[in-house]
């Protein structure tokens, strides 16, 4: 786990806080502590009261859903340095419209929300920042539950690969490596669909030359090619 004199370089890499100086994130990481989950546990459970934002420090985590209908699906997967549990900041009394559960041992940087408020009403830049983090957020569940009614399955997972290697993924001499363990489970969640039909769907794209898998790894090697299937322009 990082240690804490090493969370400054880790906090300038998050969006929302690229406009400060070091002084100021000092002060921000000072007004936080520390919480470490072990895999398997839960930073919060989905209906728990929004209390508390955080900036992940190490390890993974699956933001995930229960639907209406007790369908479980993975809504991002959160790696370090990013952020996630805002909406009690920008909605005072809101529930956590998701669960946050470790995929492994991993550990995180917690703040109030009410906290977090304070800042903002302090910085009127980061409230505005804010307020775009969580419409982006809205807008992105919004698209996912479009993308169950209305999309075929090859598309959703066409979709959600792409979307994971524009989050997570990083140049390699042949193509895009999505730089983060992603199970075939995992992909079957984020794609509402089965175990089994996202593993066909994955052998026949590798056979096609489109991807390359492994143990929980995925390479693009045609990103081209998943955008036609997630765009369905593929007859």
């Amino acid at each position: 786990m990082l240690p804490r004199s090493n969370l400054l370089p880790l906090l300038q890499r998050v969006a929302l806080f690229q406009k400060f100086t070091p002084s100021e994130l000092s002060e921000i990481l000072e007004l936080g502590h520390m919480r470490r989950i072990e895999e398997g546990g839960f930073f919060f459970h989905q209906g728990d009261q929004a209390d508390h934002i955080y900036v992940l420090t190490d390890g993974r985590v699956h933001l995930g859903q229960v639907t209406p209908d007790g369908q479980q699906i993975i809504l991002r997967v959160i790696t370090p340095g990013r952020m996630f549990g805002a909406v009690g900041v920008a909605i005072p009394g809101s529930v956590c419209p998701a669960a946050a559960q470790a995929i492994e041992d991993s550990q995180g940087i917690a703040w109030e929300s009410a906290t977090f408020r304070r800042l903002g009403e302090k910085n009127p830049s980061l409230a505005f920042d804010m307020m775009g983090m969580m419409n982006a957020y809205v807008q992105e569940i919004q698209d996912r539950f479009r993308e169950l009614a209305t999309e075929r399955t090859e598309q959703r997972l066409a979709r959600t690969i792409l979307r994971l290697a524009a989050q997570a993924g990083r140049r390699v001499n042949e193509g895009v490596l999505i730089d983060m363990a992603i199970t075939r489970q995992d992909l079957a969640q984020m794609t509402g669909t089965t175990l089994f039909t996202v593993s066909r769907l994955l052998s026949d794209w590798e056979r096609r030359g489109l991807i390359e898998t492994g143990r929980e790894r995925v390479s693009i090697l045609q990103p081209h090619g998943l955008v036609r299937i997630a765009e369905d322009l593929v007859k």
